[in-house]
């Protein structure tokens, strides 16, 4: 249950982050999720690098390679 708890804030924090929410709920958001501690707050640095090169195409060749495997499997 923590660990669903610490996801869920991270989630949050990496949403906020990105711009999701205004301001006002943004800053209530962090304060909320500052709570959790350190766990929460690798997986939101984990959840920004992660988004961050996604954002600048890290991942593109697995997202192509897993489209064409699905595309062959349903054919």
């Amino acid at each position: 249950m923590k660990l669903l708890v610490h996801a869920l804030g991270a989630w949050v924090a990496v949403e906020s982050a990105s711009g999701r929410f205004s301001r006002p709920v943004a800053v209530g958001l962090a304060m909320l999720v500052s709570r959790l501690g350190a766990p929460t707050v690798a997986l939101t640095l984990a959840g920004l690098a992660i988004k961050r090169l996604d954002e600048e195409g890290a991942f593109d060749e697995l997202k192509t390679a897993l489209r064409d495997r699905n595309a062959r499997l349903l054919r």
